[in-house]
């Protein structure tokens, strides 16, 4: 039964947040793949709580409230939860979220979106809003990460809404971000790794910017190889055209890119392509 598994042999590389990465390597790892979780970044609290609470307090002022992420829906739920309140405080303001996880954890929580953009991209979610380009006098919170494209901040200010933009969550390096560079390093030097599997532009390019550092650190010792050559061997797989973009740039290349953007998609893609090559 395992021969028919496609990833069979497959040593995939999931660079998620610590506590992300599991359902990642265990979709991968249902498929007959090894998975293999070295964080290239964390999710963590904001810097501060208080500009989150100040529009949680005036949230009914808002027309809209913007997820693009399912760690956007929970911050902001956690939070009502925090003090007491209750999801039923957001029942009057319409949600919009970007892809089909993030609409799935609104129902979790209680909550429907009331809109999602046919593909889940920000361009998708620019020309589909309701009511775009005409959105004057529409009062928007997007609670965020503190990185990430202004594309939908700056198209939606211009069609005259008012956007609020919240940092409700912080992306960051991990703690061993030396430590982990260097560890896929040596994976790589070694033909360990076979697939790495990029789930965010930021991770694309802080596993970039990781691997350089690590190669400029030989401390005297043998030079490592280019980037580009360990890399030379291994397909890069992308959850998204964002994401793509960032690897080209970080990593010099892209080999696999998911027909719908979610973690889902993106196994499904890797798997699709081990199967085409092994007919």
């Amino acid at each position: 039964m395992l021969k028919t598994l496609p990833l069979v042999g497959q040593r995939i590389l999931v660079t998620r947040s610590r506590h992300q990465a599991g359902q990642l390597s265990s979709k991968l790892a249902l498929l007959g793949a090894e998975p293999i979780e070295i964080p290239m970044l964390e999710i963590g609290p904001p810097d501060s709580w208080e500009p989150l609470d100040t529009a949680l307090d005036q949230i009914s002022q808002y027309h809209w409230i913007l997820f693009a992420s399912v760690n956007a829906v929970d911050a902001l739920t956690d939070r009502l939860e925090l003090f007491g309140r209750s999801v039923s405080e957001l029942e009057h303001v319409k949600l919009a979220a970007i892809g089909p996880a993030t609409a799935d954890e609104l129902l979790v929580r209680g909550l429907t979106a009331t809109f999602r953009p046919s593909k889940f991209i920000a361009e998708a979610l620019v020309e589909q809003f309701p009511g775009y380009p005409n959105l004057k006098s529409k009062k928007i919170l997007w609670p965020r990460t503190n990185v990430g494209r202004g594309y939908i901040f700056d198209k939606l200010t211009e069609a005259g809404a008012q956007i609020d933009v919240i940092p409700a969550y912080k992306t960051s390096d991990p703690e061993d971000a030396a430590k982990a560079g260097q560890r896929v390093l040596n994976l790589l030097k070694d033909h360990q790794i076979d697939v790495i599997t990029l789930a965010s532009a930021q991770s694309a390019t802080n596993l970039g910017r990781f691997l350089a550092q690590s190669q400029a650190n030989s401390n005297g010792g043998t030079p490592n190889p280019p980037v580009a050559r360990l890399l030379s061997t291994v397909k890069i797989a992308t959850i998204g055209p964002e994401t793509s973009n960032a690897a080209l740039k970080a990593l010099g290349k892209l080999d696999i890119e998911a027909s719908i953007y979610t973690i889902t998609g993106m196994v499904e893609a890797i798997a699709r392509h081990f199967q085409e090559k092994n007919r």
